[in-house]
């Protein structure tokens, strides 16, 4: 009944319509090809790092599987093996903490034992991304909080909305905000405040410490992507972007029938939906109009799948960003770090860690 008294509302008057549109990479995310150009760091094929992050003294830590693995003079080593998919990381000094799908988050000491930390329900699954709080307590962001939603794909499309801010003080958590439109990244953006990726969304905003169950104010709205996990770095933030957004699937999420047809008729890994990685375009439905004259992929096609991360400085402007565009192939993007010697980042859809220079590039048109 509400659909069809929206196509009726739009009949009458066409300018109450609203539909999904995406926005161009603009401004400080005009596209690029600094991914393409970054180093890789581990060894083709051998890895499919989540989340990574940088400790004080240079050394690189990263999850894969279910290892958290280092990185230290060009030697890849395991520090850690936990009892289920390994996430997000978090350095707290001596100790690491990462969170652990269906287990909970769990601490690793210096000598590389896993200890349990919390395995309360409310983060055993669906954590996407940690932070600690000026007053030592942890901030975890849940995804979702549907048991069928936990995949990233099935949320978009069944438009799930049960996300979750989860505050743990050692074995204790609970709830501090719900109803969140998968919340993908927390970070602490001063003492009193933190900065919250709403991926689904396509925003990220300023919320207080003390009210986090109340919508904050935006930093970055209407973006091009699914922002995902953000780190801090200087007087800034780094946000990893795994997904980027087109067109297609905006119009499937705009009509409610043909979504259902698709749910219901089409294998999920073959939805119109981005992806991490999309290996093999040519069987891809309708390719997303990719394949041009004698099958290349042009960098301005629409991207299934793409390589995102962009930097936001204390004010909130993205300055700087960088890309693997369509034709690329570093893309997926799931966690960001910086160190001495550059940015650090997990390419998930690639399967490496890449290493790309601090500098500001000339954008490509």
């Amino acid at each position: 009944m509400n659909r069809t008294l929206t196509t009726l509302k739009e009949w009458i008057n066409p300018g109450w319509a609203q539909h999904r549109s995406v926005p161009p990479f603009e401004a400080g995310l005009r596209p690029n090809r600094r991914l393409d150009d970054a180093e890789p760091l581990l060894p083709a094929g051998d890895h499919a790092p989540e989340d990574v992050l940088v400790r004080p003294g240079g050394q690189i830590v990263f999850s894969s599987g279910n290892t958290i693995f280092t990185l230290d003079g060009g030697a890849v080593a395991p520090h850690a093996v936990v009892g289920g998919r390994a996430g997000s990381l978090l350095d707290t000094g001596d100790d690491l903490i990462v969170a652990v799908e269906g287990v909970g988050l769990v601490r690793i000491d210096g000598r590389g034992t896993a200890h349990d930390l919390c395995t309360d329900p409310l983060v055993a699954t669906g954590v996407t991304d940690l932070t600690r709080l000026p007053d030592g307590a942890l901030l975890a962001t849940i995804g979702s909080a549907e048991p069928a939603h936990r995949d990233w794909a099935q949320a978009l499309v069944a438009g799930d909305r049960s996300g979750r801010i989860v505050r743990v003080d050692l074995a204790h958590a609970e709830i501090a905000a719900d109803g969140l439109a998968r919340p993908s990244g927390i970070e602490i953006a001063s003492d009193t405040e933190v900065l919250l990726s709403s991926a689904f969304e396509h925003r990220i905003e300023r919320r207080r410490i003390d009210a986090l169950n109340r919508p904050g104010a935006p930093v970055g709205s209407r973006l091009p992507v699914y922002p995902g996990r953000i780190r801090a770095a200087g007087d800034g933030w780094w946000v990893a972007a795994p997904y980027a957004r087109n067109r297609f699937t905006e119009l499937l999420l705009d009509e409610p029938e043909l979504l259902a047809e698709m749910r219901a008729t089409i294998r999920p890994d073959e939805w119109f939906v981005p992806r991490l990685r999309c290996a093999n375009p040519y069987t891809d439905t309708l390719q997303l109009g990719q394949l041009r004259v004698l099958g290349v992929v042009k960098p301005w096609a629409p991207a299934r799948s793409y390589g995102l991360a962009f930097r936001l400085d204390a004010r909130g402007r993205i300055t700087e960003s960088l890309h693997s565009r369509a034709d690329g192939d570093r893309h997926g993007i799931t966690g960001v770090a910086v160190g001495a010697n550059g940015i650090i980042l997990a390419a998930n859809g690639f399967g490496n860690l890449l290493c790309a220079g601090q500098r500001n590039e000339r954008s490509l048109p």
